[in-house]
């Protein structure tokens, strides 16, 4: 995964965070289905993100069978997912006051 894109999906989660919407994580189109689903289905294992079950069923729907036995390993070195990145990305853009326009669908 490039590092930009890392970067936009991680705008996009922390945004969704201070204003969840089951609907556009459906809608999103600038970010690859596959890096949506495992972010979705890595915060909803995490104590600080929240929405656990919605992020589940988002990362089943969008890329399914991916919370399955070895899966989501596989589909993170498949993507070349760099999840420490990830998420501290993430955290960064969700104490950030003024959270720019996130990519929309």
């Amino acid at each position: 995964m490039a590092r930009k894109s890392l970067g936009t999906l991680a705008r996009f989660c922390a945004a969704q965070r201070k204003a969840f919407d089951l609907r556009a994580w459906f809608a999103q189109r600038s970010i690859d289905r596959r890096d949506l689903a495992i972010a979705a289905l890595y915060l909803s294992m995490t104590s600080w993100y929240g929405y656990e079950a919605d992020l589940k069923r988002i990362a089943e729907e969008l890329h399914p069978g991916i919370g399955n036995g070895g899966a989501f390993a596989e589909q993170m070195q498949d993507a070349q997912f760099d999840l420490a990145r990830f998420s501290s990305t993430t955290r960064y853009w969700i104490h950030q006051p003024a959270l720019e326009k996130t990519p929309e669908a």
